[in-house]
């Protein structure tokens, strides 16, 4: 009877250590994690030396901060703030403006990094960055029009420079000293800039990149002193209503011509966030007069000013914006 039952116990025990062993290895913490949760490899971003991905959000309709990129450019700024301050006061949401260069957006909001960008000028401007990611983002539709080009003071004479091929003239490249004042390296604009230079042969003339901001004081220099100078702008901008300013003819086209702005948002954005934020992205749209108005504001106050009293004096619009309803004439 005594060696039958330590052979029964031993079996008893052998069988709970069996079962205990196939609970953990089943079921129990994994190498990391918290108990409950089985190991795994994260994704190749988590991997040392590589940034983390964005946080997502956790039930449907809800997430992390909203995280608008941006360009220090006028027209970015002030849509970009007014698009925070509505989401933030109206609607309740974190919002974070990410400034950064122009192709970092287009690739942040591909990789999931920002939500959204407001300054997807399109077809021909940011053809080059659309290409990349456009099966990797979603079009919102469009914000405003604009366009880009070489820009002079209406007080240089047209029939001397009305056209970028008049700048192979050595004598206007040289009443304009010999460059055309640029933006951000690596924007649109510049892109385009340096193709234009090859196409009308201006092998003369220097491209000189700066800031938006340093391009706006060169221009405003050489209007107080009624030099000629050529600058890339874009417009909508404060300078065409702070100076009298006329594109260059481009006859090949190569700046291109009118263009749409676009919302574009990171794939998924529409399941992190609440329904009526996606709808006000897709119907935020501003005239080209009201939005040139408010760059002009911004510049003789500040953005903050500017877009806070186009707030208080657009109910009717900002509540379109923000619920779909259409305010009754009369």
């Amino acid at each position: 009877m005594g060696a039958w039952l330590r052979w029964l116990t031993l079996g008893v025990v052998g069988g709970v250590a069996a079962a205990l062993f196939v609970y953990l290895f089943l079921c129990g913490p994994g190498l990391t994690g918290r108990p409950g949760e089985t190991a795994h490899r994260g994704p190749p971003a988590e991997r040392a030396g590589e940034p983390p991905p964005a946080a997502q959000g956790t039930d449907a309709g809800t997430a992390r901060t909203l995280r608008i990129g941006w360009t220090a450019w006028s027209d970015a700024e002030v849509v970009s703030l007014l698009a925070q301050r509505l989401l933030e006061k109206r609607m309740g949401l974190e919002v974070e403006r990410v400034m950064t260069d122009i192709g970092i957006q287009y690739q942040g909001v591909a990789n999931g990094d920002l939500d959204v960008m407001l300054m997807a000028w399109l077809p021909v401007t940011h053809r080059d960055y659309w290409e990349q990611v456009r099966h990797r983002v979603v079009n919102l539709g469009v914000l405003y029009t604009g366009r880009l080009g070489w820009v002079v003071p209406a007080y240089v004479p047209e029939a001397e420079l009305g056209a970028i091929p008049d700048l192979a003239d050595p004598e206007v490249g040289r009443r304009v000293g010999g460059r055309v004042q640029g933006i951000d390296p690596g924007s649109g604009l510049m892109q385009a800039s340096e193709q234009a230079l090859e196409a009308y042969s201006l092998e003369e003339l220097d491209l000189v990149p700066a800031s938006g901001a340093a391009m706006t004081a060169v221009l405003d220099r050489a209007i107080r002193n009624r030099d000629w100078v050529v600058a890339t702008a874009w417009r909508p901008h404060w300078i065409f209503a702070a100076y009298d300013l006329r594109f260059l003819e481009d006859p090949e086209g190569v700046l291109g011509g009118e263009e749409r702005v676009h919302a574009l948002a990171r794939q998924g954005f529409q399941e992190d966030f609440p329904a009526q934020v996606l709808g006000f992205f897709s119907r935020l749209y501003l005239p080209q007069e009201e939005l040139a108005g408010l760059l002009l504001e911004a510049q003789d106050t500040s953005p903050e000013e500017a877009v806070e009293r186009y707030i208080r004096e657009n109910p009717a619009r900002v509540r379109y914006w923000l619920t779909g309803e259409v305010e009754e004439p009369g």
